[in-house]
Formats: structure tokens, C-alpha cells, sequence
């Protein structure tokens, strides 16, 4: 009896009393956002989770004295349930978890304990997002859910909160309306109310909605609750506010109250939403710009409102401006806004995308130009051309005029600024020039050269014209920015120069249109692109592929884009995805998307297939290097007999059978050896342009050649040689022994002088004819590396000796098959320069091949974009195991271990 009276009182009470204050209290803190959905339950927070955890140990520290001490007591049901609760409140959703967990299991014949513990796992274990396991307690929860009515309101509202986190809004309308039935917390039944409205407004029902939405209003609830539930209501359609101007009315009539005096803003931009929908642009941007110049601490608000002035000058291609107001946008979101990431990531690809929108926007108007007569073309780039000037003018003359201004009236910093001025003691930032000069040059960096005016983020905003007329107005307003100062030339000339600009850039012939197109084409992908993989906003996505092939449906992309816009629509719209995969299937049958689509493994069998190839590859290649001809022929021959793989491994195979033949037949065989190489790979970019240099050299000196007994010959220094013998002498090795390392307290990339980097002086690394016989190198010490501080000039400069280097992370792997294809591209694309490929080892690490020199970064750039594609195919190594940079002389001497490879491999890729 005693353990039962001080477990009830002293501790029961207690513990009950202190988990009711503090969900009081959570409940009273918490701020809702009525421009979203209205959460179920209010949840503990990281702040509350902190607050309240002293209280909480308490409580389970109580309730676990009950526990341990008073095992006959009749309350030890409810000491784990506090002990639950406490560690949810806290933020301890597992230990939750467990203890309610034990609770149901082992008082599951105690109704009020059993359910009440089912339905509080149910909710920590949707705070830990694992709603499978929350769906089944909850399912357990509602078969018993008549055996106890206490916890009944509770349990509806928690399937509520678990449909609405499974995107099943009908059936969380349900639960909450009969929680609401079951609840006796007015408050609470209020926000439920409100949340009601909310998700029947959403789904078109509005009278229900209203008729929830008037409950808040009549009820007394905070006022900022009741607005929101009046401004809501204005958008139902009632025979009060039926149209358009009927709700402005009603709003106009609100922004009258001065009650809403904080609330301007939201009301503004309500009244620009409705005018919006109606189609009245120009009074619903004038209203969203209003809603941007009332005082207001409402970030979302705020947020919402730059985003939808963005987004409608995205749309309308008015992409400077929009940029200005994205950049806003950034600025001023706030955290929970919804689709903050999406958001987030436009922002941070606009640029490129913005970039992408021009390039389609000018090829349009050019094509557009090109395809009037001369009269009606003149007309109509005089038109740009004047629309161009007068903004030209009309931001000059608002220049002057703020100048001015600016200069006629004293500013309150001028004393500030002053030498002298009473407070000289730099400390002060405004008293310190050079405080004020790094700030001066970095907002001039992030924002330009903004005019000293109200809302400054927009001053070199444009507003007159709109649509495409604006879109091609911007375009000529850039191509003007490179003619001369119209301050310093005539109105006459500028136009002149600008038409010019114009006249000369019309696709006016076939070569022309065919690139214009081109250039559409290209961009266009890279806008679908752009959207799928880096906005992740799939419709748009879509709609852009869409746009390209409706533009140009023989692209040779189509099966790509059937196979884009299959994996869009899968999951979202079936019969489109049925749609696009049958069209690739039926079109291109034989493409990889095909194959993929019927086997999702194909991939996987088409990896091994290549790894199995290449070994092959690397066996014959050794039988050639050994002379083994005969045995090349026959392995060769045998591979292709079974005609699978990949058409580049396989090509390369007929290379090396062509070139084995050449070894051991005459003139003829090997000439047909290549010519059927040519016409079995016909697409091949790397071998079959070397197979045609080969023949087009037969024909060129078949009297010559036609005297060999065999078609190729050995290797003699003293005469030229043929395009097609490769030397077969030993791979150059560069070894680099480590010197004793200093302690540095992180990883920075050294750089050292060009002395030290084992290459030779000279730039002439080969032979104009082809890869000359190489020596060994010798051995290259390199001492202690010291640390640079470097700029991305410096690390990558304008000029400079650079080499592209294919670092490979195994010393073991054969990379001889490898550097022969290297070779290949090499002859092919780059036929009579001076570019050669060597071998490095590594500390026993990695092996660097690095090929060069190349005299400017835009060379060894433009090497790069050409070999990368080729890459899978040259490489007869897995792709995991190398990667690739570009890099200047003096830096590669530094690349002394695994983890100076790793540094500079990563800077290279934060900074390309």
C-alpha cells in the first residue's frame, strides 16, 4: 500500500504534471506558417528537445525509481509510459521506441497502456522516417481502437500526420475530421479546422473548406490564424466572391482594416495572384511589387513573392531581370520554405542555363529574320534597334539623373567619411578606408555597380516591353554592349553598327542554317540536360526533350531522348512511358537504351563482356609485341567468329590481325585487311580514320610499297617509316625516390621548379612521322617539397608547358595495350605534331601517363575534350581504377606520392 501511495503521488503525479506543462508550453511556442499546411501534431523541436531535458531526466529518473525500488507497486505500467514519453520529448526517438514497444507487449491485456503505447511508437517512429514500421502500429492501434476511448482522438490524428507524409491527402481528411469528433482540446480542434480548410481547399471542395475556414474565423483564436482563415476563404468560389474583381474587392477591403496592418503584404500579393490568373499582368506585377515594399518580418512571404516575379521573367525571357530577382530569392529563404533544394539549385545553375535559353532565343530571331523578305527584315531589326536605343538612352539618362541627385544633397556619411571628422579612431569600420575599400570591392563583386536607390537589387531593371519583343530587345541590347559608346558616336552610326551585327549573323545560307540549327539543337539538350540532372525538375525536363524532337525528329539523339522521356513519365504518367519506350523499341531497336529497357542487367553483362575483351586485347597485343604473328591471326580470328562485345574492342582486334598480316603477306592482303576493317566498322572513331590514313599512304606510294615482300617491314632507323609500325621497345620509366617528409598540418598541392620534374628540357618528345623510339629515362631525385600558396592563375596560367596525365592508381596493371591506343588517336587526330606519351611510376602507387607538351592551356584543354570520349575504349583497364587532369610542367615534378596525386586531381576538378 505504501509503494502504491508514494508511487502514485510523489512520483506519478509529479511525472504526468511535468510532461503536461511541457507539452502546454510546446504547444503555445510553436509558430505555425498559415501559407502551408498546417502540421497534425506539434512536434518537439530541437530548441524544446534542449529546453525540457533537464525536466525529462528527471521524469524518467522518478519513474525508473518506481521501477527498480517499488516492484510491487501497481504503477509500473505507467512508469514505463512516462519513461517513454520523456525520452520522446526529449528527442530520444529509439529509446521511445523500445520502451513503448514494452509497454504494448507486456501489458497488451491493460487496453488504456496498450493503446495508448501503440500509438506513441507509431509517432516516434515516423519522427525517425520510418513510416513502414509506423503504418504497422498504427494498423495494430485501430484493432483495438474501440476497447479504449481515451486515446481515440489521439489515434486519428496520427493517421492523419501518416497520410500526409505518404502524399494520401483524401484519407488524412477523413481521420481528421472524425479526430476532431473524438478530441476535446479546443484549441487544437481549431488548427484542425484550419488544417481542414487548407486540404479541402486543395482539392476543390469548397464548401466544406469555407465552412471550416468560418468555424476559425467566429472562434476565439489568434488573430493571425482568423486573417488567415478570412484571406483564405476569398479564394473559394461562393456567390460572394464568384469572379476575379469580386475577390479583389474583398482583399481591397481587407487591406483597408487597419488590424492587417503587418498582413499588407500577404494581401498584396493575393490580389497580384488573383489579377495573375486572370491574365491582367501588369496590375499583378504592380501588386507584387507592392507586396515587396511593406515592412514585414515574414521571410516566406517575402521569399514567395521575389519567386514568382523570377519565375514570370523566366518565362518571359526576360532573363536579366529574372536573375536579379533569383538572386533575391537566395537571399531571403528561409530554411522550411517548400521546395527549398529546387529553389537552391536554380539558382545555383542559372547562369548556364540562362546562357543556354539566349542561345535558342537569338538562333529563333535570326532563322525568324532570315526567312523575311528585305523589306519586311528591315522593318522588323529597325524595331529591335529602336526599342534597343531607347533603353540605352533611358538607363543613361536615369544614371545622370541619380547622379545628380546624388550630388546635391549632403550625405549623412559625409562627416563620417571625412578626414576630418571628430571620430578618427580607425577601429570605427567607416573610418577605416581600407576596411571600406575590401568592403566596397566585394559587394561590387557579388552585385556590380548598383545606384544608391530604394529596392537597389533591381535598379537596372527594364520594365517597358515584355514577351518576345523584350526577350530579342535584351538579346540586341548585348549585342550593342560591344560597339562603341553611344555617348561618343552618333544615333546613326550605333543602328548602323548594330544592324550590321545583325545582317551579318543571318543564317542566310545552307551552311549557315544547318549550324544555326545545330547550335539550337545542342543547347536544347543541354537545357533537358540541365533541368534532369542538376534543377532535378523533371516536367521541365520532359517538355524541353519533347520541344527537340518535335523541332528535329531525325535528331541523331532520338533514341537517347526516347529513353530520357521513358524514365520521366515512368511512375508519373504510364501511357506516356509506354508511349516513348515503344517508339524506341520500334525505331531503334538495336540501340543501347533498347537493349537496356528489355534487360535492366544489360549494362552489367555488357561490363563484363568488355572486361573479358580487353584481356583478350591485352593477349594478343603481347603476341604481336613477341612477333608472334601467325598466333595473333588465329586468336583474332577467333574472337570475331563469336561477333559479341563492344564494336570498339573489336575494331581494335581487326587493327592488330590487319597489322599481323601486314608483317607476313604482301601488299594486297594487308590492303584488304584494311579495307574490310573499314567497311565492318564503318562508325569507328579511332580505328577506322587510322585504317583510312593507312590506305590512303598505300595509294600515295604503291609503287614503293608494292616492291616489299611483306607489307610491313622491321624497324630501321635509317630510312622513314611507315605511319602504321609502332616501335616496340621498352616503355620509358620515370622513377621518383621520396625524400624525408616534413610534418605539415594538412595536405596542400607543392609546386617546384620545371628542374625537378624528370622531363626532358626539350619539347620535341617525338617524332613528326610518328611515336619515335623512346629511351629509358633516367632516375630523377626530387627532394623536400615545399608548401605553395597559389592562385588559380598560377596553378593553371595562360601558357605554360602542360601535359593531360591519365593517373592510374595500380603500379601492376599492363598499361602497354593502353598507350598503343593512345597512339592510335594520337596519329589520327593529331598527325605531324610534335605529341608523344610516356609512362611514370609512383612511389610504387600509381603510373602516370602523360601526354604532351602542349604550349597553352587551351591546347591541352582542347586534347582533353577530344580524347575523354574515346577514353573507355582506348583504356583496357577498369574505369574506376584512373582518372585524368591537365597539368603544367612545373607542378607535374611534384607528384612524388598517392596523396599529391589526390590533391592536385581534386583542386584541378574544383577549378576547371
Amino acid at each position: 500500500m505504501m509503494e502504491n501511495i508514494t508511487a502514485r503521488y510523489n512520483i506519478v503525479y509529479h511525472g504526468r504534471k511535468i510532461i503536461a506543462d511541457v507539452t502546454r508550453e510546446n504547444f503555445a511556442a510553436h509558430q505555425d506558417n498559415y501559407q502551408q499546411l498546417l502540421p497534425v501534431l506539434i512536434e518537439p523541436t530541437d530548441a524544446t528537445e534542449s529546453s525540457n531535458t533537464a525536466l525529462m531526466d528527471s521524469v524518467i529518473g522518478k519513474a525508473l525509481d518506481i521501477i527498480n525500488r517499488k516492484s510491487n507497486s501497481k504503477y509500473i505500467n505507467e512508469a514505463y509510459l512516462l519513461t517513454g514519453r520523456a525520452n520522446y520529448l526529449k528527442g530520444n526517438y529509439y529509446n521511445a521506441v523500445e520502451f513503448f514497444t514494452y509497454v504494448a507487449n507486456t501489458f497488451a491485456e491493460m487496453p488504456e497502456y496498450r493503446q495508448a503505447a501503440m500509438i506513441w511508437k507509431a509517432r516516434a517512429l515516423m519522427q525517425l522516417d520510418n513510416l513502414t514500421e509506423a503504418g504497422l502500429a498504427l494498423d495494430t492501434a485501430f484493432l483495438g481502437l474501440e476497447s479504449e476511448k481515451k486515446s481515440v482522438g489521439l489515434a486519428f490524428a496520427t493517421q492523419a500526420k501518416y497520410y500526409l507524409l505518404t502524399h494520401d491527402e483524401e484519407s488524412a481528411i477523413t481521420m481528421l475530421e472524425q479526430a476532431i469528433e473524438h478530441t476535446a482540446h479546443k484549441p487544437t480542434k481549431l488548427r484542425w479546422h484550419f488544417l481542414l480548410g487548407q486540404l479541402l481547399q486543395r482539392h476543390d471542395r469548397a464548401e466544406e473548406a469555407y465552412a471550416h475556414y468560418s468555424k476559425v474565423i467566429r472562434s476565439n483564436v489568434p488573430y493571425a490564424m482568423s486573417f488567415h482563415a478570412g484571406l483564405n476563404r476569398v479564394f473559394l468560389a461562393t456567390a460572394e466572391n464568384a469572379d476575379g474583381e469580386s475577390r479583389v474587392r474583398l482583399l481591397s477591403r481587407m487591406l483597408r482594416d487597419g488590424k492587417n496592418k503587418e498582413f499588407k503584404d500577404q494581401i498584396h500579393y493575393q490580389i497580384g495572384e488573383v489579377y495573375y490568373a486572370d491574365e491582367h499582368v501588369p496590375e499583378a506585377l504592380a501588386n507584387y511589387e507592392l507586396a515587396l515594399r511593406q515592412q514585414s518580418n515574414n521571410p516566406y512571404q517575402t521569399s514567395l513573392t521575389y519567386l514568382k516575379l523570377a519565375d514570370h521573367y523566366f518565362a518571359a525571357a526576360e532573363y536579366q531581370t529574372a536573375k536579379l530577382y533569383y538572386d533575391s530569392v537566395g537571399m531571403s529563404l528561409p530554411a522550411d520554405f517548400p521546395d527549398a533544394g529546387v529553389v537552391q539549385r536554380k539558382i545555383a545553375n542559372l547562369d548556364e542555363l540562362i546562357a543556354q535559353l539566349r542561345v535558342v532565343a537569338h538562333q529563333d530571331t535570326l532563322q525568324y529574320l532570315a526567312g523575311l523578305s528585305e523589306a519586311q527584315r528591315g522593318a522588323e531589326i529597325d524595331s529591335i534597334i529602336a526599342r534597343a536605343y531607347a533603353e540605352v538612352q533611358a538607363s543613361k539618362d536615369e544614371v545622370a539623373k541619380k547622379t545628380s541627385q546624388q550630388s546635391a544633397r549632403r550625405s549623412p556619411f559625409d562627416d563620417i567619411a571625412s578626414p576630418a571628422a571628430t571620430y578618427t579612431d580607425n577601429r570605427f569600420y567607416f573610418n577605416n578606408p581600407d576596411a571600406m575599400g575590401m568592403g566596397e570591392a566585394e559587394f561590387r563583386r557579388r552585385w556590380g555597380n548598383r545606384q544608391l536607390r530604394d529596392n537597389w537589387r533591381f535598379s537596372d531593371m527594364v520594365g517597358a516591353a515584355s514577351g518576345a519583343d523584350t526577350g530579342n530587345t535584351a538579346i540586341a541590347l548585348e549585342e550593342a554592349a560591344v560597339l562603341p559608346d553611344t555617348a561618343k558616336v552618333d544615333s546613326a552610326t550605333w543602328a548602323a553598327n548594330l544592324r550590321d551585327t545583325y545582317l551579318n549573323a543571318l543564317p542566310d545560307t545552307e551552311e549557315k542554317l544547318a549550324a544555326s540549327h545545330t547550335r539550337i539543337h545542342d543547347a536544347l539538350t543541354h537545357i533537358g540536360n540541365s533541368y534532369r540532372d542538376e534543377l532535378l525538375d523533371n516536367p521541365a525536363a520532359a517538355s524541353t526533350y519533347e520541344e527537340l524532337l518535335k523541332r528535329y525528329p531525325g535528331t541523331k539523339d532520338a533514341a537517347l531522348m526516347y529513353y530520357n522521356l521513358y524514365r520521366l513519365y515512368t511512375g508519373v504518367d504510364e501511357p506516356k512511358a509506354a508511349y516513348y519506350r515503344e517508339k524506341l523499341l520500334d525505331e531503334f531497336p538495336d540501340a543501347l537504351y533498347s537493349h537496356i529497357i528489355r534487360d535492366p542487367s544489360y549494362l552489367t553483362k555488357l561490363e563484363q563482356q568488355k572486361q573479358v575483351l580487353d584481356r583478350a586485347y591485352e593477349h594478343v597485343y603481347t603476341l604481336y609485341t613477341e612477333r608472334q604473328y601467325p598466333e595473333v591471326v588465329a586468336a583474332v580470328t577467333d574472337v570475331m567468329g563469336k561477333q559479341q562485345g563492344r564494336q570498339q574492342t573489336l575494331s581494335q582486334l581487326a587493327y592488330l590481325r590487319a597489322l599481323a598480316w601486314g608483317r607476313t603477306s604482301t601488299l594486297d592482303t594487308f590492303e584488304n585487311a584494311l579495307r574490310q576493317l573499314v567497311s565492318d566498322f564503318p562508325d569507328d572513331s579511332l580505328i577506322t580514320p587510322l585504317a583510312s590514313q593507312h590506305l590512303a599512304f598505300i595509294e600515295a606510294n604503291r609503287d614503293t610499297l608494292t616492291t616489299r615482300i611483306y607489307a610491313l617491314q622491321g624497324i630501321d632507323e635509317n630510312r622513314d617509316r611507315f605511319v602504321d609500325e609502332p616501335t616496340m621497345t621498352l616503355w620509358p620509366q620515370l622513377v621518383i625516390n621520396r625524400g624525408p617528409e616534413r610534418p605539415r598540418p594538412r595536405r596542400e598541392l607543392a609546386v617546384s621548379t620545371a628542374g625537378q620534374t624528370g622531363i626532358r628540357g626539350n619539347n620535341n618528345l617525338g617524332r613528326v612521322q610518328g611515336v619515335a623510339q623512346q629511351q629509358l629515362a633516367g632516375v630523377a631525385e626530387v627532394g623536400e617539397l615545399g608548401p605553395n600558396v597559389y592562385r588559380d592563375l598560377e596553378l593553371l596560367p595562360d601558357s605554360a608547358t602542360y601535359y593531360f596525365v591519365i593517373n592510374v592508381m595500380n603500379d601492376r596493371v599492363n598499361l602497354a595495350p593502353s598507350r598503343f591506343g593512345i597512339g592510335q588517336f594520337n596519329r589520327t587526330r593529331y598527325p605531324g605534331n610534335t605529341i608523344s606519351h610516356q609512362l611514370k611510376g609512383v612511389d610504387g602507387e600509381s603510373q602516370l601517363v602523360y601526354i604532351g607538351p602542349f604550349n597553352t592551356y587551351e591546347e591541352a584543354k582542347g586534347y582533353e575534350t577530344r580524347i575523354l570520349p574515346l577514353l573507355p575504349d582506348i583504356m583496357k583497364i577498369p574505369g574506376d581504377i584512373y582518372n585524368t587532369f591537365v597539368i603544367t610542367e612545373s607542378n607535374f615534378g611534384t607528384l612524388s606520392d598517392f596523396d599529391k596525386i589526390d590533391d592536385y586531381q581534386t583542386i584541378y576538378l574544383e577549378q576547371r
